[in-house]
């Protein structure tokens, strides 16, 4: 039987398969933009989907295994098995707000609001925190809605902060650490947990490589 391994897209997938190239989960052949090819490893093949989508693929049990980030995982209310933080697509969660703002700036507004795409996060963290604030979900181009008035600040992923500094932003509060993590299907690792464990060690293997 045929099991399908789901790869992210973008800066985590091009990493991970930097990482695997010629080792026994990598692709058989070159991707380019095929979206499902066979992997070296007989009776696998692999597919490529973003993090989101690949959260969802491997809840609903089609894909056995998946690598996305701890981001995509943490927005999502799914039930699937955390088996190893691969270490890969580092960057952290954090709150930037426009040069000169504190978080204590930021919490004394009456009407704070907060753009970001990871609302169930920002929501938590806003809970812990005891700050009330309305947020705006956004999906690209976050960093600018401080500078056109639509936000007082943004919660988004931090790797270098170049992005922050030619917009005016300034990072001032780290919520959480981001890493790629390996997920399986639980349908999949009940109906075969040595063939589960057995893809799982070569794939964390391949990437700390």
């Amino acid at each position: 039987m045929t099991l399908l391994i789901a790869y992210p897209k973008g800066r985590l997938g091009d990493e991970l398969l930097e990482k695997i190239a010629g080792s026994a989960l990598g692709p058989a052949v070159d991707p380019g933009r095929a979206l499902k090819v066979p992997a070296r490893e007989p009776g696998v093949e692999l597919v490529f989907l973003k993090g989101s989508d690949l959260v969802e693929y491997v809840a609903r049990n089609v894909a056995a295994l998946g690598v996305v980030g701890s981001d995509a995982l943490d927005e999502k209310d799914v039930d699937v098995l955390e088996l190893a933080d691969l270490g890969l697509g580092r960057c952290r969660l954090s709150v930037s707000a426009p040069v000169g703002v504190s978080l204590g700036d930021l919490a004394k507004k009456k009407h704070l609001r907060l753009a970001t795409k990871f609302v169930r996060r920002t929501q938590r963290w806003l809970h812990r925190q005891g700050i009330t604030a309305e947020l705006v979900p956004l999906t690209s181009s976050i960093e600018l809605a401080p500078v056109l008035g639509l936000a007082d600040a943004i919660v988004d992923l931090v790797q270098t902060g170049r992005t922050l500094v030619e917009n005016g932003l300034a990072e001032i509060e780290c919520i959480t650490q981001v890493s790629g993590r390996l997920i399986a299907a639980r349908g999949a690792y009940l109906e075969d947990p040595r063939r589960i464990d057995h893809l799982a060690s070569l794939l964390v293997e391949a990437s700390r490589k």
